[in-house]
């Protein structure tokens, strides 16, 4: 589930744990939102789990996950390495 979008990151909720994706927001012209996500950005959870590392699974739960909610909204993401 996400819980915030800026124009540099996406926080998610994944269980209960939480993680920061580093990115880039841009626009489509419409009302509509793109997000370029930055996939190595993704390596550890947020505190109070900062010193679990993400496995290669989490990593894409996490990208599924911001994937389903965007599409849900129209919205479009991008994944970068």
């Amino acid at each position: 589930m996400i819980l915030e979008v800026s124009r540099g990151h996406i926080q998610v909720k994944i269980g209960d744990r939480t993680a920061t994706a580093q990115g880039e927001m841009f626009f489509l012209g419409s009302d509509k939102m793109g997000f370029v996500l930055y996939r190595g950005s993704l390596k550890f959870w947020n505190a109070p789990n900062q010193n679990q590392i993400m496995t290669v699974d989490d990593v894409d739960m996490i990208v599924a996950d911001i994937q389903a909610d965007f599409s849900r909204g129209g919205h479009t993401l991008e994944v970068e390495s």
